[in-house]
């Protein structure tokens, strides 16, 4: 890391090189089926200190058009600086609509705990082939509670065409 930086409000990671250990349990059901659950625990250093990472996510989908994902990324640090000890949540909801097998419609909602903000994302795409077509994408940052006037909005349209130069 080369420069400090602000990890919440008023606690700072310094600068320096950090290295260590960190395990990980992960548990989940038959995630073919149209109800499933999986969980994962990790357990390590990050940042000289102990981070504990608790993530459960239940997933609902309905055939190969429409698929869900409520998950909850409950984070626990404790750094060796000031303020240091401190716990995270960030809760994410997906959703996922097939038209067809070329064309999308996705959503993702996610809200952090720690500063209060509430992010969207509006994803629509029409694909040629694998990972190449038009994507109509909206994005929308809240820096208050959910109901606040949006801090940043994004529109963008993308054409992506992959070619092979040696055919």
């Amino acid at each position: 890391l080369q420069e400090p930086f602000e990890i919440v409000d008023d606690v700072f990671v310094p600068a320096g090189t950090y290295s260590g250990p960190e395990a990980q349990i992960s548990f989940n059901t038959d995630l073919s089926k149209p109800l499933s659950f999986q969980t994962r625990l990790n357990v390590g250093e990050k940042f000289g200190g102990d981070r504990v990472r608790f993530t459960p996510t239940v997933a609902f989908r309905i055939g190969e058009t429409f698929s869900s994902e409520l998950s909850v990324v409950y984070t626990e640090f404790d750094l060796p600086v000031p303020g240091g000890d401190f716990s995270v949540a960030l809760t994410r909801l997906r959703l996922s609509y097939s038209f067809s097998p070329k064309a999308l419609l996705q959503a993702v909602g996610q809200y952090n705990d720690a500063n209060e903000t509430l992010s969207t994302n509006l994803r629509f795409s029409l694909l040629r082939t694998a990972n190449s077509g038009l994507y109509v994408v909206y994005n929308e940052f809240d820096e208050q509670t959910p109901g606040a006037l949006p801090a940043e909005r994004q529109f963008v349209l993308k054409y992506n065409y992959l070619f092979d130069v040696f055919n």
